[in-house]
């Protein structure tokens, strides 16, 4: 197996940018493939070959693909979500998840409606802040080889596992103006008695940390193999 000279790099760099592949992650694959492929035959066969990878490779069955991946993508990320939500609710993690919510409820009943917002509420949405700035930077790092090596090429290359993990990342942020902010701004809180609200709590509470848990969780699965 040969090594591609640099002007043979270029072509093929050149013939996949035409494409219009975005996906970093497809990118990465097409790119690796055709260069596996093209580094077992000699040197004298490389232009017939890349014709050939370019007539299979099509602009439309890449884009077919890409659009194969974007939808894919969401029910992946829900399916390990959802699995490690389940688990929770299973021995030993049962026992792990009632002291949570025992928790969780004690702190409601025993602090002031500013506390409960400040302690229960903030922590883990300052948590998934973190937690975000950190993915986007390692994507980030992650990417630059690959712009790198198509950086000519005018393609806005974007990793779709991270934009995808992100949105999951971002939801209790959105759960929380929903919720919380917008009945306060519509002055609805005070048609609710204090005990509803402390249960609301309670609940919207749960859901956040479990969330917050578990994209973790994801995440450490899908790092694996993703530019997350």
């Amino acid at each position: 197996m040969r090594k591609l000279s640099e002007q043979e790099l270029k072509l093929v760099q050149m013939a996949i940018s035409e494409k219009g592949i975005n996906s970093a992650e497809l990118l990465m694959e097409v790119y690796d493939h055709f260069l596996s492929h093209l580094e077992s035959f000699p040197e004298e066969q490389f232009e017939v070959q890349l014709n050939s990878l370019n007539l299979k490779w099509s602009k439309r069955y890449c884009a077919k693909l890409q659009d194969n991946l974007r939808k894919n993508l969401n029910k992946t990320v829900r399916k390990i979500q959802w699995n490690l939500i389940k688990s929770y609710f299973s021995w030993p993690k049962f026992f792990i998840t009632l002291l949570l919510i025992g928790g969780i409820t004690l702190l409601i009943n025993l602090l002031t409606s500013k506390l409960q917002l400040a302690i229960l509420f903030s922590v883990p949405l300052i948590y998934l802040t973190g937690f975000l700035a950190m993915v986007l930077f390692r994507t980030h790092q992650k990417l630059k080889p690959i712009k790198s090596t198509f950086k000519d090429s005018g393609l806005k290359i974007n990793s779709l596992y991270s934009s995808y993990f992100i949105t999951y990342l971002t939801l209790p942020f959105h759960f929380y103006n929903i919720c919380l902010n917008i009945p306060r701004i519509l002055k609805a809180n005070q048609l609710v008695s204090d005990e509803l609200v402390n249960y609301l709590s309670i609940g919207f509470c749960f859901i956040i940390y479990i969330h917050a848990i578990t994209v973790y969780e994801a995440w450490k699965i899908k790092s694996k193999t993703a530019l997350i």
